[in-house]
């Protein structure tokens, strides 16, 4: 069996805040039952081996833009490759309705995004420079552009329910 190890991500707080300029979240308003588009993926994977090596090898690429002082852009662009690469896992993981989203915010300025989880609906991040930002809003003014930073204490449990209701 093999465990996967993670390292966090050292970077200093002015490239942190950086990517974080860069970043849109957008709700797509499109629900999906999310592990049977999983299932799909995972079904697909072995017809899938040549996308999944370019995808981890992106990773070491991202770490490089991310850790370096070059322009974010470049991490913009790599993000893009990897929606492509993920779309190409199942014909479930976008839809044309997400497509025409997506489109629509890089015809407005965004460089590269990717729908969250599975895929299907839900979120979708989206990477702009910030002087495109209110441009892509404006295109995209039917979704709900939710705000958000990101934290590094880890996940919380935000409300309790316990008897589920």
């Amino acid at each position: 069996m093999t465990f996967l190890t993670f390292t966090p991500i050292i970077l200093p707080a002015h490239r942190v805040k950086l990517l974080q300029s860069h970043l849109m979240l957008c709700f797509t308003g499109f629900s999906r039952i999310a592990s049977e588009i999983a299932k799909a993926k995972i079904d697909n994977l072995h017809h899938r081996e040549l996308e999944l090596k370019r995808m981890r090898g992106m990773v070491d690429e991202a770490l490089l833009i991310l850790q370096g002082e070059q322009s974010l852009d470049d991490f913009g662009v790599l993000l893009d490759l990897a929606w492509r690469y993920k779309r190409s896992l199942s014909d479930r993981v976008s839809t044309p309705e997400i497509d025409a989203i997506y489109e629509a915010a890089k015809k407005a300025g965004a460089i590269g995004g990717k729908i969250l989880g599975a895929g299907g609906g839900g979120f979708l991040l989206l990477f702009a420079r910030p002087e495109d930002h209110d441009a892509i809003r404006e295109k995209l003014n039917y979704l709900i552009h939710v705000p958000f930073n990101f934290d590094n204490s880890g996940s919380k449990v935000v409300l309790y329910q316990p008897n589920g209701l």
